[in-house]
C-alpha cells in the first residue's frame, strides 16, 4: 500500500495543479457561492392591522427569523408596485392570526419565506391558545424559574434552512464528488495502457494496491472537505450553531460513500474518456436530487424526493445539516449515516467486482 501512496505522492510532485487545482476551485466555487448568503428584505403589508401593529409584527418576524430575513412594513399599493417592478417579486401580507405571501412566479425564496412565515404564526398562535387558559407571563416565569423548556415540531411544509451553511454544505459537498472521482481516476488509466496488469504482477498484494487507491482518494477527500470547514469557521466567521466540530464528524461517512461510488464508476467505464463524461453527469444529477443547490423539500415532485432517498449527498447533507441549524436527534443522524456506510459496502462490493472482470 505504502508503493501506491508514494506513487500518488511523486504524481502530485510532479503534476501539483493537477491535484491542488480542484481543491483551490472547490474553496473558491464555496466561498463565493456558500459563503454568500445576504440577509433577504421583503416589502409587507396588511388590509386588517393598524401601521403600528404591522411595523410590530413585522419587526418580531425579522427577529425570530434571524439574519437572514428583514421585513419591510408598507402600504398595500406600494408592495403591489415593487412587485410588479420584481424589486423583489414577491411580498407578505401580515394580519392578526396568519400570513400569506405574494408572488409573481414561484422561486425557492418564496418557498422559504413561506416557511418562515408559518413557523411565526405557529408559534404565535400556540401562545395565544396558552394566554387564554392562564397568564402568559405567568406561565414563562414558571417555565424559567424550574428550568423547563418547549419546542415547537415543524409543520407539513416547514424545514430549517440556513441561507449561509445550505450553499457552502450542498457546494462542497458536490465539488468533493469530482476531487475523489478523479483522484481515482488513475485506477482506469493504469488499466487503459497496461500499467495495471504490470502491478498485479508485482510483489504488492491485490489488497494492498486497492487499499492505496482507497486510502489516497478518502484522505485527499477528507483533508479537501475540512480545509474548506476550518476556513468558512475562523476565516470567514460562519456561524454553524454549535456544530462545528460535529461537522467534522459528520463527513466522514459522506467522503467513504463518494471514494466508494468512484470506484464503482471506475469499473463501469471502459475508458478514460468514458468516466471523463460521466462524473460531471453523476455529480450534477445527484446534486440536483439530492438538495445541495436548493432544499429537497422545494422539490413538488414527490416521486422525486423518494429517488433522491437513494442518493448519498442527500444524507450528508442530512447529517451536516442535522448537526448545525436543523437540530437532529442522535437517532436521525445514526440512520443517515448508517445508510452512508451501507452505500458504501454496496458501491465498493459492486465496483471492485467490476474491476476484477475486467
Amino acid at each position: 500500500m505504502s508503493a501506491v501512496l508514494y506513487q500518488y505522492l511523486c504524481m502530485i510532485r510532479r503534476r501539483p495543479l493537477a491535484f491542488w487545482g480542484s481543491m483551490i476551485l472547490t474553496i473558491l466555487f464555496a466561498a463565493v457561492l456558500g459563503g454568500g448568503g445576504g440577509q433577504l428584505t421583503v416589502p409587507a403589508a396588511s388590509d386588517t392591522l393598524a401601521d403600528e401593529d404591522l411595523a410590530e409584527t413585522a419587526e418580531r418576524l425579522s427577529d425570530q427569523a434571524g439574519n437572514r430575513l428583514s421585513v419591510d412594513p408598507s402600504s398595500v399599493n406600494e408592495m403591489e408596485e415593487k412587485i410588479r417592478r420584481s424589486s423583489p417579486p414577491y411580498g407578505v401580507m401580515l394580519e392578526e392570526t396568519e400570513g400569506s405571501v405574494i408572488q409573481v412566479y414561484e422561486a425557492p425564496e418564496t418557498a422559504l419565506l413561506l416557511s418562515d412565515v408559518q413557523s411565526f404564526y405557529r408559534e404565535q398562535n400556540m401562545e395565544a391558545a396558552v394566554a387564554e387558559s392562564l397568564d402568559l407571563s405567568l406561565w414563562q416565569e414558571r417555565v424559567a424559574d424550574y428550568g423547563f423548556q418547549y419546542e415547537l415540531e415543524q409543520a407539513e411544509g416547514a424545514f430549517p434552512y440556513d441561507q449561509s451553511l445550505h450553499p457552502l454544505f450542498g457546494f462542497m459537498l458536490f465539488f468533493v464528488i469530482y476531487a475523489v472521482a478523479f483522484s481515482l481516476s488513475t485506477i482506469v488509466a493504469q488499466r487503459n495502457d497496461g500499467t495495471w496488469d504490470r502491478l498485479i504482477l508485482s510483489p504488492v498484494t491485490k489488497l494492498q494496491l486497492y487499499l492505496g487507491h482507497v486510502t489516497f482518494a478518502f484522505v485527499f477527500g477528507l483533508v479537501q472537505m475540512y480545509m474548506i470547514l476550518f476556513l468558512f469557521r475562523f476565516v470567514f466567521q460562519v456561524d454553524f450553531h454549535g456544530g462545528f466540530w460535529f461537522t467534522l464528524a459528520a463527513v466522514i461517512p459522506y467522503v467513504l460513500a463518494v471514494v466508494c461510488l468512484g470506484i464503482l464508476l471506475s469499473g463501469l467505464v471502459r475508458s478514460y474518456k468514458m468516466l471523463d463524461a460521466i462524473i460531471p453527469l453523476t455529480a450534477v444529477s445527484m446534486a440536483m436530487l439530492g438538495g445541495a443547490f436548493w432544499p429537497i423539500e422545494l422539490v413538488p415532485s414527490g416521486l422525486l424526493q423518494q429517488i433522491g432517498e437513494l442518493i448519498p449527498l442527500k444524507h450528508g447533507m442530512d447529517l451536516l445539516i442535522g448537526t448545525t441549524y436543523g437540530g437532529a436527534s442522535l437517532e436521525s443522524l445514526m440512520l443517515s449515516a448508517s445508510i452512508l456506510l451501507l452505500m458504501s459496502v454496496l458501491f465498493a462490493g459492486v465496483g471492485f467486482n467490476l474491476i476484477e472482470r475486467r
